[in-house]
């Protein structure tokens, strides 16, 4: 299964995230730098969608460039997502998208659970005789 894992490599926790990411058993993992590539504005307003939260819920507050420029300013869904395709640092990071779903990674340890969780949705998808079982 291919996993794409967004994150910002200048951030030391996120990139410790991703060496974690890449021990995932069978997936391919497409790892998105945001320090490196930039997503569309319509790939993240997909991505909010797909992760079922609002396009606000996706800029990390605690961000430098967002308590310095941002805050405290009103902007449309269409400001937000033109922000975020042009200053990609201030996104929630790191985010795991899948076929199936797309999820923010809290610890680089929630893999472990996920890792367990894809091969349950492999094997529950799988037509008999192809499970692994």
């Amino acid at each position: 299964m291919e996993i794409k894992f967004i994150y910002n490599s200048s951030q030391i926790k996120e990139r410790e995230a991703y060496g974690y990411a890449k021990s995932l058993d069978q997936h391919y993992i497409n790892a998105i730098d945001l320090d490196k590539e930039f997503l569309t504005e319509r790939q993240w307003a997909e991505l909010a969608k797909k992760l079922n939260v609002k396009v606000k819920d996706l800029i990390d507050q605690n961000n430098d460039y967002y308590q310095d420029v941002l805050q405290d300013k009103d902007f449309d869904e269409h400001d937000l997502l033109r922000l975020m395709k042009d200053h990609p640092q201030i996104i929630k990071t790191p985010i795991i998208d899948s076929a199936k779903f797309a999820r923010f990674i809290k610890s680089p340890y929630d893999f472990n659970e996920m890792d367990m969780a894809f091969e349950e949705i492999q094997n529950h998808l799988a037509n008999k005789g192809e499970s692994d079982d």
